[in-house]
């Protein structure tokens, strides 16, 4: 009896640390792509992935086992992941204060199609000028492609230059809307973080164990980050799930003019994190592709949420390797 007794304290406090069963196998099975109303979904097992072809192509969900880990239409105006084409001083002739971006591609409908046998979404923008460019015209392309097996969805964005006669030098850009109060972390890079000069003087980033690390915490007004990565960023929510995007890394020399691989901007109603390619120039008629993969997992039980965390770096490694 006794052995019997012990074996059921331990899964006793196996669930207590686990935070009620998280550690349970997860399956990334069946996967299926469905649309509704100009909503388009992919399902893989436990993770589903919501991409809205009425209002710029934005994801709007990015769930495991029903919890969102980004901010919703209902929760703030401004909400969801989306791609603008960087530096944001591209997007006007005046070259500073530029805002908002480009309509058709942060707005605007898309045209959407999925492929039934390799359940993948595609939409498309309408045709977009880059205001800096004089007489530009580009589309922006989303593709979401299922990876079952590494528990992942592949989001591929690619922005082609439609115009017959201009060039436009331009890096992607990943933009996703998450809550205040979770922790964000990436790899460290060559060189300093730099802050925006407005930015609140509370609002501030760490340096542990080779990672950065944002504790989300009230501000006073807007602040911004800049910084060097190595190819991810990741982000636990106060639910206990980690979002991890990884993407080809770049040097600080191949960021756009006044932006970096990773940005992190917060009011205090939203956190913004972001990742950014390599500038390119995009000749007339050719494109820019980048694909960022995306992974969504609970936590581990009696693993520390907190910055310079060695056992939530660690799951995030084992996460991105996967």
């Amino acid at each position: 009896m006794k052995l019997r007794f012990d074996i059921v304290l331990a899964c006793v406090v196996a669930l207590v640390g686990c935070g009620g069963g998280s550690d349970e196998p997860i399956s990334y099975t069946p996967v299926s792509a469905t649309a509704e109303s100009g909503l388009y979904t992919l399902q893989l097992g436990a993770l589903k992935l919501v991409i809205d072809g009425t209002r710029g192509g934005r994801i709007t969900e990015w769930t495991f086992k029903g919890t969102n880990v980004l901010v919703t239409r209902d929760e703030n105006g401004t909400y969801g992941s989306t791609y603008w084409p960087s530096p944001q001083s591209s997007w006007c002739a005046a070259g500073a204060a530029c805002w908002p971006p480009a309509a058709a591609i942060d707005t605007q409908p898309y045209t959407g199609d999925i492929d039934a046998q390799a359940n993948t979404i595609r939409l498309t923008s309408a045709e977009a000028s880059i205001g800096g460019f004089a007489d530009s015209a580009v589309t922006l392309t989303k593709q979401l492609t299922p990876v079952p097996d590494s528990g992942a969805v592949d989001v591929t964005y690619t922005l082609t230059n439609t115009s017959p006669t201009v060039s436009v030098d331009v890096a992607p850009w990943l933009i996703s809307r998450v809550a205040p109060g979770g922790l964000t972390f990436f790899g460290q890079g060559s060189g300093p973080v730099t802050y925006a000069p407005d930015s609140d003087p509370t609002f501030a980033v760490s340096e542990a164990a080779g990672d950065v690390w944002y504790q989300s915490a009230p501000v006073a007004h807007n602040s911004k980050a800049f910084a060097d990565g190595t190819g991810w960023l990741a982000h636990a929510t106060t639910d206990r799930l980690l979002y991890v995007m990884s993407y080809p890394d770049i040097q600080p020399a191949e960021a756009a003019p006044g932006e970096a691989e990773i940005e992190l901007f917060t009011n205090g109603d939203y956190v913004e994190i972001e990742s950014q390619g390599a500038l390119t120039t995009v000749a007339p008629g050719q494109a820019l592709t980048w694909t960022v993969r995306w992974k969504l997992r609970p936590v581990p039980g009696g693993t520390t949420v907190a910055s310079g965390s060695a056992a939530l770096a660690s799951f995030a490694s084992a996460t991105l390797a996967e």
